[in-house]
């Protein structure tokens, strides 16, 4: 039984309402109630009072329980609606009900009115959940019809996907670049592509006598052969990776990998292997490890000073008012910017390196330009950044790439020369060439490391910093002003400082 009631009253005489009233505190019933008397009061109590019962007289002066009911059914029908009423009649009481009211209590008989509201009640619950259930049934019914289909365009598709593929690479098995070959489920190999033949130099019939074993490098050929039938005797497939023989002597590594084709029966017929050359592969593999070692301690730090931002501002959310929250916040966006300068070192060296740096030049004032750069630094007052020299010097070039190797140069100077706490921006005209200098005051950078500095991956090392990054930031700035046509250099000395330049021709020719 519901609680906490709210019962409206269609009744204009106020004795009969209170009598209605008195009835219903003689109930276990817990509840509020709404007294109208109009259509109108009606109609906004359905939308403001929202009923969980309706009871109504048969008829008001201006009003009656026919359009009252008739009201309530189009946005309300869920909700019982009984008559109470002293002179309906059993016939009209018959013949409303069947219409869709609830019930019907005779004012001579209230006594009942109890045992009405409960079953009337009772059985709107039980509409309820039915209507509740039917829509879920609806609901699953129509998901489980739609994972169905899914599932059955899965099948379709793989099987035709899967015809189309076995096809092409039969097909393919002489095109391909990679040396391949098939063999039975016991390991004699029955066909080799030509690959095979101008990679090891062996005849066909040096080939049938000889076999794999001509061509593997000694060291290698216990434990390929091993490899090799421990993957036939499964039903996989695999891959590893052994030194192969080419026809001028030399050894070079190669990935090797064996994949069964089956028959309708689903058993394997027999296997298909290739050997790719992965020489250079192997050759970058340390690169890229020392690569990685780098980039990921670069990237551990602020992420993890991300992190540990990021749970103490969990913890309060709840108190939006405490003093930590500015500085938190702060840690946090720093943190972020750190992951976010890598990534774009990151990036930018991939496009660099597959010549993908695009540049979009304009006319514009390099003064102005570098006035607007550098914004984190010259909003701080620890450094103090100055731009001398011709102040009115014009350029076409890519201001937003310039920019980059500003904001580049001075970030270096605040991390390598920290004690220095003033940089000069230096703008020249040298002939037909605009020259930058960043300056500062550090303790300079030695000799020997200056030529390598430009270089992809060079970091210098320095006790004093806590960020080195990833060693890219010069190396794209170096592509930068290549694309510019221009020139880019370093000079320092020890104990007296140093300056990073750039030159770039003031009448800009790109280089794409």
């Amino acid at each position: 039984m519901l609680t906490n009631l709210k019962i409206l009253i269609v009744e204009d005489n106020d004795s009969d309402a209170d009598l209605l009233l008195r009835e219903l505190n003689k109930t276990s019933l817990e509840f509020r109630t709404l007294n109208v008397q109009t259509r109108k009061d009606f109609e906004s109590a359905l939308i403001t009072f929202e009923p969980d019962l309706i009871l109504s007289d048969y008829a008001l002066p201006s009003f009656d329980a026919v359009s009252a009911f008739g009201i309530a059914q189009v946005n309300h029908a869920h909700v019982p609606f009984i008559i109470v009423s002293g002179f309906i009649g059993e016939e009209n009481a018959v013949e409303l009900i069947k219409n869709g009211v609830t019930d019907y209590v005779s004012k001579e008989r209230l006594y009942t009115l109890t045992t009405k509201i409960k079953r009337a009640l009772d059985d709107a619950k039980i509409r309820k959940e039915k209507i509740i259930t039917d829509k879920k049934l609806i609901f699953q019914s129509a998901e489980l019809q739609t994972l169905n289909q899914q599932l059955e365009n899965r099948v379709i598709k793989r099987t035709k996907a899967l015809a189309e593929s076995e096809n092409r690479f039969r097909n393919m098995m002489e095109t391909i670049p990679q040396i391949s070959w098939t063999n039975t489920v016991d390991g004699d190999v029955v066909y080799y592509n030509q690959r095979w033949y101008d990679y090891t130099g062996l005849t066909e019939v040096e080939t049938k006598s000889l076999g794999f074993d001509a061509a593997i490098h000694p060291d290698d050929i216990k434990i390929s052969g091993e490899k090799y039938y421990a993957i036939i005797k499964g039903s996989l497939g695999g891959e590893f990776q052994v030194r192969g023989k080419r026809a001028d002597g030399d050894y070079r590594w190669h990935l090797i990998r064996l994949m069964p084709i089956l028959n309708q029966q689903d058993k394997i017929e027999l296997w298909v292997g290739t050997a790719t050359d992965i020489q250079e592969l192997r050759l970058l593999q340390q690169q890229k490890d020392d690569f990685i070692n780098i980039a990921s301690h670069e990237l551990k730090t602020p992420m993890t000073t991300l992190k540990g931002s990021l749970q103490l501002l969990d913890r309060l959310k709840e108190n939006l008012q405490s003093p930590m929250l500015p500085k938190l916040i702060l840690q946090a966006n720093r943190s972020m910017d750190k992951v976010n300068a890598l990534i774009n070192e990151l990036l930018n060296s991939s496009m660099a390196n597959e010549g993908q740096l695009h540049i979009k030049v304009k006319k514009f004032r390099l003064a102005e330009m570098i006035d607007q750069c550098c914004l984190d630094v010259r909003s701080g007052s620890k450094y103090i950044i100055t731009t001398t020299g011709d102040l009115q010097l014009e350029i076409v070039a890519d201001a937003l790439r310039i920019e980059q190797i500003i904001n580049n140069f001075v970030n270096n100077a605040i991390k390598y020369a920290s004690d220095s706490k003033n940089i000069n921006i230096l703008i020249e005209k040298i002939d037909e060439y605009a020259k930058i200098s960043v300056i500062d005051n550090g303790p300079g950078i030695p000799q020997e490391k200056l030529k390598h500095l430009f270089d992809r991956y060079y970091r210098v090392n320095s006790s004093e910093s806590q960020y080195n990054g990833l060693g890219l930031g010069l190396y794209i700035c170096s592509e930068i002003i290549k694309k510019h046509n221009g020139t880019i250099g370093v000079d320092s000395e020890l104990g007296k400082g140093t300056a990073f330049w750039f030159t770039l021709p003031i009448e800009q020719v790109v280089l794409n």
